[in-house]
């Protein structure tokens, strides 16, 4: 029925290892020949490989970049090519229920939003691969169903408060307390955008390169007049971290360096007025990166040596690898990027 007022636009999240596994359970799901473009972050020469016979198979629009651009910047590009009524950002991590997407398009033309959201699971990624058509059990955690944004206090000091409804409680324990409603809040995990209303507010804002991407497209919809909707017919399923294939790590790394994460927060904080100390958390983006490139190790040092040697291990990454980040952020950010980085 939709399926010429809606484009589909893939871009990489954080790794590409899923990439085949999602893309897949995307196509599984869909239910129609949806208009799909591709566009593929300087992944390595497998995954490249991939998605270059898909997209002569499954005849889609494949945009190579041969740099580690940031995924607003991916989304950006995507958009430009899209010329139907809707657009679908999905991420390269996620695993899509049957039929998700029907419900997404059907509550955009009921309420008139401008943007509408599934209900966003979540569960590690080697289990979410094998899956294929992912359908969420009881004791699946729900990632967000929906969420709300409020911004407080005098320019210079305000407070920005996000909430993620249900955020990790097991879908078991809510089936029966969410219905479709208004909303501040959705992520790009899986986001359905109304074209006209992303041109009106500007497209997505590329000097947030790690974070607050969704926060900030979501408040300026606010701001212009329009609306944010929660789907929860929709289901999507994020895949989360672990495991790693090698080949993963330098984007990985790098979209959750300490360096992008502070010029992302800093522009965030001065866009919206809020006290510098919101800088300051940067500290978790370093504290989960730390603590997903440990965990191998950790397991492995705590088999050998017991828990000192665990302890001896987190100690050493907490010490050596920022310094390490902030060498590979100067190898691998893209020359355009260098402006940004240094404001």
């Amino acid at each position: 029925m939709y399926e010429s007022d809606v484009t589909i636009i893939v871009n990489v999240r954080e790794r590409f290892g899923l990439t085949q596994a999602s893309l897949e359970s995307l196509y599984q799901t869909m239910g129609g020949n949806y208009p799909l473009i591709y566009v593929d972050v300087n992944s390595p020469r497998k995954v490249q490989r991939y998605v270059q016979r898909a997209a002569a198979e499954r005849k889609f629009d494949l945009v190579r970049v041969d740099e580690n651009i940031s995924p607003n910047h991916a989304r950006n590009i995507g958009f430009k090519r899209a010329k139907t009524k809707y657009v679908v950002f999905v991420d390269n991590d996620v695993f899509m229920a049957p039929d998700w997407l029907r419900p997404l398009v059907e509550c955009a033309e009921a309420t008139g939003a401008w943007a509408v959201g599934p209900l966003y699971m979540e569960r590690g990624g080697a289990a979410a691969a094998q899956s294929g058509q992912y359908m969420a059990s009881p004791e699946d955690l729900v990632h967000m169903a929906g969420g709300e944004i409020v911004i407080k206090g005098e320019w210079g000091r305000r407070e920005c408060i996000q909430t993620q409804r249900h955020f990790r409680k097991k879908l078991g324990e809510m089936q029966r307390n969410y219905t479709r409603e208004k909303c501040d809040l959705i992520e790009f995990h899986c986001a359905l955008i109304r074209r006209d209303a992303f041109e009106k507010v500007g497209g997505l804002d590329e000097k947030l390169m790690t974070t607050r991407e969704h926060i900030d497209f979501c408040l300026r919809i606010r701001e212009a007049g329009g609306t944010v909707y929660f789907e929860p017919r929709s289901v999507i399923t994020y895949a989360t971290p672990p495991p790693f294939a090698l080949s993963d790590l330098p984007y990985f790394l790098l979209r959750w360096s300490d360096t992008w994460t502070h010029a992302t927060l800093s522009h965030f904080a001065e866009k919206y007025g809020l006290d510098p100390v919101y800088v300051d958390r940067v500290k978790k983006t370093t504290e989960r990166r730390q603590a997903l490139l440990a965990q191998p190790l950790l397991a492995r040092a705590e088999k050998l040596f017991g828990p000192r040697g665990g302890q001896v291990v987190k100690k050493a990454v907490e010490v050596l690898e920022p310094k390490a980040n902030a060498v590979l952020v100067k190898a691998l950010s893209p020359a355009s990027y260098r402006s940004m980085l240094h404001d």
